[in-house]
């Protein structure tokens, strides 16, 4: 007897065939316990031959969709050529980036890794030839303070991330710790100089704000009694809505003069305040702003954690 089990759409189908190759029976697998009529009898039992047949899940490909027999077989043999050479460029070139490290010549080693990648972005040996490359031997840790380096270096494989921080991991513990030590005091410092100039620079914010808004709604008024005194000139002989529309007029105009001015002093007010309340403003704040970009590449490299995108100019 031949049992096959078919999977169809969260079912399974069990298909038995007796030695004489006649379906014997057909049952739904998901009924435990239940014995199917028509099914063979314990007594007849020894007659039956049993074949276990495993049928592996096929990926659907989009690609072989509609193909012959022949065609298929010639697009399997290129994707398989094409496999190996990408498989052989892939191992010469690493070859190549090893004589080269060897040789201490750590730009073309660099090089030659690198372009292992486009073949296989996984190769293990290619990353770790990158990063040995990069970091001359191990030697330069200047590479892992690199926000762009730290976060590929975050998703790279556990197996490279780890062979590379049993070389590197104690240098780079200890100076996230130096850094940690450097941040506490200076962002006190920063934090402290931050909060005494921000009462200063929001009177001067306020200052430029009250004027603005008085001169815009002067001259916002002074135009509409303008208009007033036009509507006047086609009912009137007299000469006063002339006089009212120069007088109104001249002191809009003015008053749009004050307003460009204390508007540009506005945005400026706005721009100090602003650049108060960022890190960049203050030789100090450039200085935490510094640390605290290292010690982001640092958690990265070191936890593997994920972190927001990195910033130079935040």
């Amino acid at each position: 007897m031949e049992e096959r089990i078919i999977e169809d759409e969260g079912r399974t189908i069990k298909v038995k065939r007796n030695a004489l190759g006649g379906i014997e029976d057909a049952t739904d697998g998901t009924a435990d316990g239940e014995t199917p009529e028509g099914a063979s009898s314990p007594e007849n039992a020894e007659d039956d031959v049993e074949f276990a047949v495993d049928f592996p899940e096929e990926e659907y490909d989009e690609d072989m969709v509609g193909l012959t027999p022949s065609q298929l077989k010639k697009l399997q043999e290129e994707r398989e050529r094409a496999r190996r050479e990408a498989e052989e460029a892939r191992d010469k070139l690493i070859s190549e980036g090893k004589k080269a490290l060897s040789s201490l010549d750590y730009a073309a080693a660099e090089k030659c890794f690198s372009q292992a990648l486009t073949y296989d972005e996984e190769s293990v040996e290619a990353l770790l030839g990158v990063w040995e490359s990069r970091t001359q031997g191990f030697t330069d840790d200047s590479p892992f303070f690199i926000g762009e380096n730290a976060e590929k270096f975050a998703q790279m494989p556990e197996e490279v991330r780890s062979s590379i921080l049993e070389r590197v991991g104690s240098r780079l513990q200890d100076a996230r710790q130096g850094i940690l030590e450097e941040m506490r005091p200076l962002k006190a410092a920063v934090e402290e100089a931050r909060e005494a100039r921000r009462g200063a620079l929001n009177d001067n914010k306020h200052y430029y704000l009250v004027r603005t808004a008085a001169f815009g709604i002067a001259a916002v008024l002074l135009l509409a009694l303008t208009g007033v005194f036009s509507a006047f000139l086609l009912r009137t002989q007299g000469i006063w809505p002339v006089v009212g529309m120069a007088v109104s007029g001249g002191l809009a105009f003015v008053c749009l003069i004050f307003l460009v001015v204390y508007l540009r002093g506005l945005v400026f007010a706005l721009r100090l305040s602003a650049d108060n309340e960022r890190n960049a403003g203050t030789e100090d704040g450039r200085r935490l702003q510094a640390l605290e970009d290292e010690e982001y590449c640092l958690k990265l490299i070191l936890e593997g954690e994920e972190a927001p995108a990195f910033d130079e100019e935040s």
